[in-house]
């Protein structure tokens, strides 16, 4: 929420004489010297230098005069200054905003520090000596540090990219075959009562906190002032609701579930020479607690290589159909990695 907004004049200072706290909507030219206002050295006042604008119509930035540099209102057409056109005048920079909390006070905004950090944004001038060092020191870590990342980065892509080619040959299979059991079995658990399983038993019923709801608590408010580009700012207040967390309770219940739950583990394996087939289970069928049932199957196929080049051995999980058709001692070409020279089973062809 923001409330009403009022208007108050910037203050500047003149760049040629050096007269200070000029204001900015009222004092176009220096009254000292002469000297055009310039809108970059514009600046906030503080709370007690504040001079309010009375039935100010805000049009727009100012605009900036392309011929003599005098600012002119957004809505002119010719420079009030020398008259000439400015259709393409560029409009006024601005400060940008600043903002306080309840409570707190505006203090006159530092123009200097202001200049300074804007020259050493735009053009990289060092103002000081300690500035030099602290920036001199900071660019140092940037490039280390910098090095440091392209080094790691370019040896990770290095490791993953750069692969060689070579020939392996298969020395032996296994397979491997899975099946999992569940068990019917008692287990304990919890949920809102409300949403208790209705096969629940040896249900204890308690009182707990079940979630948390937000709750408005009051206001926070901040000052903001805003340049406008005219010589003057706007100030408002803008407030924000501020919440609490408040805990909500409800009724929760313990309780003990018939479930089906992982028991076990059947498992058949073997090489080429062993038939396929998959294990034994002596599965417990019935409807009480103890039974069982079969849960999922999964299988693997395994070759084994010896590399050409090192004489190593090393192991692929393949496919079904690749692990049928591979014969002992046949010839397959792969990638290894340029780096570790790992095995990329993935590029496995028979030759």
């Amino acid at each position: 929420m923001t409330n009403g907004e009022r208007t108050y004049e910037m203050l500047w200072d003149c760049r040629f004489c050096g007269t200070t706290r000029l204001l900015g909507k009222t004092h176009r030219f220096c009254p000292n010297c002469g000297g055009a206002q310039d809108p970059g050295w514009r600046y906030f006042p503080s709370d007690a230098e504040k001079v309010a604008v009375e039935d100010h119509v805000y049009v727009g930035a100012d605009k900036l005069c392309p011929a003599c540099g005098s600012l002119s209102a957004a809505d002119a057409q010719f420079c009030g200054a020398c008259g000439s056109p400015l259709e393409r005048a560029a409009t006024a920079q601005t400060v940008g905003q600043r903002d306080k909390r309840a409570g707190e006070t505006f203090d006159t905004e530092d123009l200097a520090a202001r200049q300074e950090k804007q020259m050493r944004a735009t053009a990289g001038l060092v103002p000081t000596q300690s500035a030099a060092r602290a920036s001199g020191g900071l660019k140092l870590w940037h490039i280390v540090l910098a090095g440091l990342v392209l080094l790691v980065c370019g040896g990770v892509l290095l490791t993953v990219f750069w692969t060689k080619d070579t020939t392996a040959v298969v020395t032996g299979h296994h397979w491997q075959r899975e099946i999992t059991i569940d068990s019917l079995q008692p287990v304990s658990d919890r949920s809102r009562c409300s949403s208790m399983p209705s096969d629940a038993y040896n249900v204890d019923r308690r009182r707990e906190q079940v979630d948390t709801r937000r709750v408005p608590d009051g206001q926070e408010c901040r000052t903001v002032q805003t340049d406008r580009g005219d010589g003057t700012f706007s100030e408002r207040e803008v407030c924000e609701t501020k919440y609490r967390e408040e805990p909500i309770y409800g009724d929760v219940c313990y309780y003990t579930i018939n479930r089906w739950s992982y028991e076990r583990t059947a498992r058949a394996e073997g090489s080429q020479i062993t038939a396929l087939a998959w294990p034994v289970t002596n599965i417990r069928t019935c409807n009480r607690l103890g039974c069982e049932r079969e849960g999922g199957r999964s299988e693997t196929y395994t070759l084994t290589f010896r590399r050409s080049d090192t004489g190593e051995t090393f192991e692929c999980t393949v496919s079904g159909e690749m692990w049928a058709q591979a014969e002992v001692e046949q010839t397959y070409t792969l990638k290894i990695g340029g780096v570790l020279g790992d095995e990329r089973c993935d590029t496995l062809k028979a030759r």
